[in-house]
């Protein structure tokens, strides 16, 4: 008779997929809404920085809910064993194990970087007048567009190539961040939960900054306005959006981080 921990365990895996889905398929509307808006723009030049930030972000998170999410235990080595009992689905073997760990490591840190980077652009954007074409500059693309995608890359090529960190975490995939008592991969794991730290805390700091700087506008405009028409109705739009903004970073991000390390 199935046990219900054995149930709990092919319950968890099957959220899993069924999330990966599911963020598949919007990140995919996502990227074709980008693309779409492109084309109407071909005559103006290339991608707009936000979108291209935006267009990274969708392909870090199809990827990820693919290797990750939605393939989950079919990459992961059918001879291991959660809590005593065979784990379900499973079609891997040791080669499918490392390059989903590969991926995870990139994808997941491309994607929650290109997040911190976006709301860096606002922030430059907002708060320090910088436009379009001063954004098009080759050193704001690189640490805008590029660098989440190069730390990615690098955090997955040196964990798993270079180090061979890749276990199955006993979520539902192979990771670079299960437990072990090497040095290198307590380093390692600490490294990840700075970083992780850093961009949740860069977030939450760029949104109030953001919304500071609207309050501080209108209340400045308020001298050149009347009694009646003093409101704080940017103040309060740019605050739904920024809260809006921290909630699915959060929702999106911080379960996966908190669950890793």
């Amino acid at each position: 008779m199935t046990s219900s921990l054995e149930r709990s365990i092919f319950a968890r895996i099957i959220a899993a997929k069924v999330s990966g889905a599911l963020s598949m398929i919007g990140s995919f509307l996502i990227i074709i809404d980008v693309a779409k808006k492109w084309r109407r723009r071909k005559n103006q030049g290339t991608i707009p920085t936000v979108s291209r930030i935006i267009l990274g972000m969708s392909l870090a998170d199809l990827w990820n809910s693919f290797f990750v999410h939605f393939l989950g235990t079919w990459m992961v080595p059918n001879e291991i064993l959660d809590e005593g009992f065979p784990i379900p689905l499973t079609a891997g073997n040791k080669a499918t194990c490392t390059v989903q760990a590969y991926f995870s490591s990139a994808f997941s840190l491309a994607g929650s970087g290109t997040n911190a980077t976006l709301a860096f652009t606002y922030w430059l954007i907002v708060c320090r007048g910088k436009e379009e074409r001063d954004l098009k500059n080759w050193k704001w693309q690189l640490l805008l567009v590029y660098l989440p995608w190069i730390l990615g890359l690098a955090d997955g090529t040196t964990s798993v190539i270079g180090f061979g960190f890749h276990e199955y975490n006993y979520l539902w995939f192979c990771d670079t961040l299960s437990e072990s008592d090497s040095p290198n991969k307590l380093i390692r794991t600490g490294g990840v939960a700075l970083l992780a730290a850093l961009i949740n805390i860069s977030i939450i700091v760029l949104m109030c900054l953001l919304i500071r700087f609207v309050y501080v506008y209108e209340k400045k405009a308020d001298a050149f306005s009347s009694a009646r028409d003093i409101n704080r109705r940017k103040t309060i739009q740019v605050t739904h959006q920024g809260i809006w903004f921290i909630f699915a970073y959060m929702a999106a991000w911080l379960p996966a981080m908190i669950a890793l390390i």
